[in-house]
């Protein structure tokens, strides 16, 4: 994934650009007694950098997003993620006849 802002970090005294993230995505779908839908989401992104063919990562600096169910996605930006990757998932579903 590509990085919105670079990150500027200091490793060994030198500053490296981090431009990328590297992703893990976990989300485990349930459903409540109701029947509704719910899901916990974990999300972790480890910064990147890519030099002289190289891959670097800055694991000390990853950033995570945890949300143990649905309702606690509250932010607009979370949220539409959140409806694109379920949405995506359908997709693959009905396309797979699962």
């Amino acid at each position: 994934m590509i990085a919105t802002n670079p990150l500027q970090i200091e490793i060994d005294g030198q500053t490296k650009t981090f431009d990328r993230y590297s992703l893990n995505l976990a989300i485990t779908g349930k459903y409540n007694s109701d029947g509704q839908p719910d899901a916990c989401i974990n999300l972790l992104l480890t910064p990147t950098r890519i030099e002289d063919g190289e891959v670097h990562t800055a694991p000390a600096s990853a950033r995570s997003l945890l949300r143990g169910k649905l309702a606690e996605v509250t932010d607009p930006a979370e949220q539409a993620a959140v409806a694109a990757i379920q949405s995506a998932l359908q997709t693959y579903l009905n396309a797979k006849g699962l």
